[in-house]
């Protein structure tokens, strides 16, 4: 589609971009998002997907481990102490080139990060209340700027500040209105 050949553009531009997805829910997003995240491990980079908690569903994990198999490590809230040090050993030893989570595994130890994704990015469950107070974009960003990578937001509904950032060019804007 258009859409993806203009974000995927963006991610060979080897410098930090940034762009905004508006689209329906059932617009095909998420065939975007594997397809730039494919990309992404092609280039033998990495990939992180940080969804809402309730968008986490195993349907949701599904959708990715279907497709990239044991390359995928998860990463949520309800996670032991145990099971996140397993999933973030295996992502440290370069056995997990895709995380896929929800706000803290923006912080997962990835290097050469090729895309980030965060899916209904203005949902405020991205922002932690509790110490240390983040904001998951904000860590996106700086994280995105470090790699030369592609930091793509995407919503029915984005948040303020995307929107304003969108309508005066510092983030390129793309839409998907119809239902796929």
């Amino acid at each position: 589609s258009s859409v993806y050949d203009g974000l995927s553009e963006l991610m060979d531009s080897d410098n930090p971009q940034c762009a905004l997805l508006k689209g329906v829910t059932g617009s095909g997003k998420t065939t975007v998002f594997l397809k730039l995240i494919n990309k992404a491990v092609e280039q033998g980079k990495t990939a992180i997907m940080l969804v809402p908690e309730i968008s986490l569903t195993p349907q949701m994990v599904r959708n990715f481990t279907d497709l990239f198999g044991s390359l995928v490590a998860v990463i949520h809230s309800n996670l032991s102490l145990g099971q996140r040090m397993d999933e973030y050993k295996r992502i440290e030893k370069g056995d997990a080139k895709i995380v896929i989570g929800t706000r803290s595994a923006v912080f997962a130890p990835l290097d050469n990060i090729g895309i980030i994704v965060i899916d209904e990015e203005g949902e405020h469950t991205y922002k932690s209340e509790k110490s240390p107070r983040y904001h998951a974009r904000s860590i996106a960003k700086q994280r995105c700027f470090y790699h030369n990578a592609l930091l793509l937001l995407a919503s029915a509904t984005p948040s303020l500040e995307s929107a304003y950032f969108a309508s005066c060019g510092r983030y390129k804007l793309f839409e998907m209105k119809k239902r796929y």
